[in-house]
């Protein structure tokens, strides 16, 4: 039957009350994240900035990974309290992340000179994802950069040629029926950018299906 919602009507919720599940997601979670680490850390020079917070960051391996390869960084990694109590310690970064456990839609969010959003926005709504922007712009200095890390859908102009090929067109329908969410074209990032208090400033490629959006707190 065709409702227009969500297969799942709170998969999060779900995943927090069963355990056993919990752990088949997060060894899937982690897998796909290891494919897109290694080219994020090379198209971007994460040298440049002082604290980041990884909003929705699950058990770390981004951060984790950016703070290896950037030795003066310091990191916060925000998520729910039940998902931060399970994340392990790495001796060699212990001194230079933090965790912080809460709710991205009310706050608050750690003050950071940078923030990093890996494939979480395309699990919400536009009105869902502006809540998640707007209160990490509450927490952000004036300056801060935000970084998006998901894929990005080509915009109408290139929609003929790519021929609806891109792996995003397919992840798109996945995330339709499980969250209610959805991939993005670079102009309907921008949009959710201005809505909530961020300015586009431009998408970085990456070695793989995965683009860092980035934008500056306005």
């Amino acid at each position: 039957m065709r409702s227009g919602k969500p297969a799942v009507s709170d998969i999060f919720g779900y995943f927090k009350e069963h355990p056993l599940e919990t752990e088949i997601f997060d060894a899937g979670m982690k897998s796909k994240a290891q494919s897109a680490i290694s080219p994020v850390i090379a198209a971007y020079d994460f040298s440049t900035l002082g604290t980041i917070a990884d909003i929705g960051g699950g058990l770390g391996h981004l951060l984790k990974a950016i703070l290896k390869s950037s030795p003066k960084s310091r990191g916060v990694l925000f998520d729910q309290p039940h998902v931060i109590e399970r994340v392990e310690a790495e001796e060699a970064i212990s001194s230079r992340l933090t965790s912080q456990g809460g709710d991205f839609f009310r706050g608050p969010l750690p003050r950071c000179d940078a923030y990093i959003v890996m494939e979480v926005l395309h699990d919400w709504t536009d009105e869902q994802s502006q809540q998640i922007l707007q209160q990490i712009r509450n927490a952000a200095p004036d300056g801060a950069k935000l970084l998006v890390v998901e894929t990005v859908l080509p915009n109408e102009s290139a929609w003929a040629a790519d021929k609806g090929k891109h792996f995003g067109n397919h992840l798109d329908i996945n995330m339709l029926v499980l969250t209610g969410g959805r991939e993005r074209t670079s102009d309907e990032f921008a949009r959710l950018f201005a809505d909530s208090g961020w300015r586009f400033l431009r998408v970085i490629p990456t070695p793989s299906p995965y683009s860092i959006v980035e934008a500056m707190a306005a």
